[in-house]
């Protein structure tokens, strides 16, 4: 009888925190539906969504992750080494993992899954729901994970890209020194990336005038609407990201192709974040949570013209990203719901 009673109050609370969470998520809901709205409209065009993209990436989210300085009184700085090593570990497993259930299908399609599972949306989509569930503190370690990312992306990407691109592909000499391909370009983008340059900045800032004066200054008026801003610019963003409507038929979101790539996504790479995690002994809620919340995100949207470049399956990538994005946002409050209940937020 008492065991009863023990389980039904653990269920109670459950629920109680699950309701707490879905009530916190409303407006993560709420500002991606606005998006998938907007995308599908006629008043959506490409170059609206670009330009929301360029002021959330090189404005709000810097100036959130400056302030975040404010609520840390001091660093570990094996915290940011051990954060480096589980985003670069998550990654490689992440492929590795792929690589071994792939079939011998033709190398398009393959490549395409490779994309979709090694490298996930791990700014637009993770970052809002970091902000909006953890706070600002937390940033700091999602900026350094996504500059990680870069980094494997522009590298291990453009790897994967030429092992899986069919035989015949032939780049043509004016697109050899794309994006994907000019190593000197490549290492210019990472170094101006606008999140690394504000965590740079927010380190310099730390030392030179402390964490109280920087908190002292974000609470001026005027600048606490800056997280809302952020928070809904790149949640927005998130829905703009959904393709076609018609790739969230059901024969789609339960093909062989979607269970393969969002194994890995949700269920290999959070395992391996988590194991590592207790390796390093990282008990910090605030570290724990944001690398789980990073590795379970779903594929990028970058990956598409990763795809289009090295002639890999396009339409593959495209469907991948817009159904794994879909289910990521169903399985969000129960991915919550167990991260605060193995790291509980005192």
């Amino acid at each position: 009888m008492a065991f009863f009673d023990i389980l039904t109050q653990v269920i109670s609370v459950l629920i109680e925190v699950l309701l707490g969470l879905l009530a916190d998520l409303l407006i993560v809901y709420i500002m991606i539906i606005v998006g998938i709205i907007w995308r599908f409209s006629r008043f959506y065009k490409p170059k609206y969504g670009k330009w929301i993209n360029k002021i959330t990436i090189w404005f709000f989210f810097p100036v959130n992750i400056i302030s975040s300085f404010a609520s840390i009184e001091s660093f570990a700085g094996e915290m940011i080494i051990i954060v480096t090593v589980i985003a670069v570990i998550v990654h490689i497993t992440s492929f590795l993992f792929i690589y071994l259930i792939s079939r011998n299908r033709p190398s398009e399609e393959v490549g395409a899954r490779v994309l979709c599972s090694t490298f996930p949306n791990s700014l637009l989509y993770p970052f809002p729901i970091i902000l909006a569930i953890i706070g600002p503190s937390a940033l700091i370690y999602a900026s350094i994970f996504v500059f990680m990312a870069m980094i494997l992306r522009n590298s291990l990407g453009v790897l994967l890209g030429v092992m899986y691109a069919p035989n015949n592909l032939n780049i043509p000499e004016n697109e050899q020194k794309s994006s994907f391909m000019n190593l000197k370009k490549i290492s210019f983008n990472l170094l101006k990336f606008p999140p690394l340059l504000a965590v740079i900045a927010g380190f310099v800032l730390h030392a030179i005038i402390g964490p109280r004066t920087i908190g002292d200054f974000f609470a001026l008026p005027g600048l606490s609407i800056i997280k809302p801003i952020s928070l809904y610019g790149a949640l927005i963003l998130v829905g703009v990201s959904f393709r076609e409507i018609d790739q969230l038929h059901p024969k789609n979101l339960f093909s062989k192709e979607v269970f393969r790539v969002s194994s890995v996504r949700f269920l290999i790479a959070p395992l391996v974040v988590l194991v590592f995690l207790v390796i390093f002994q990282v008990r910090e809620p605030a570290v724990a949570i944001t690398l789980i919340i990073q590795g379970m995100a779903p594929p990028a949207v970058i990956n598409i013209m990763y795809g289009k470049f090295f002639q890999l399956k396009e339409d593959e990538i495209s469907l991948l990203i817009t159904s794994l994005t879909l289910l990521a946002l169903v399985i969000l409050p129960f991915e919550l719901l167990i991260l605060f209940v193995l790291f509980p937020i005192t």
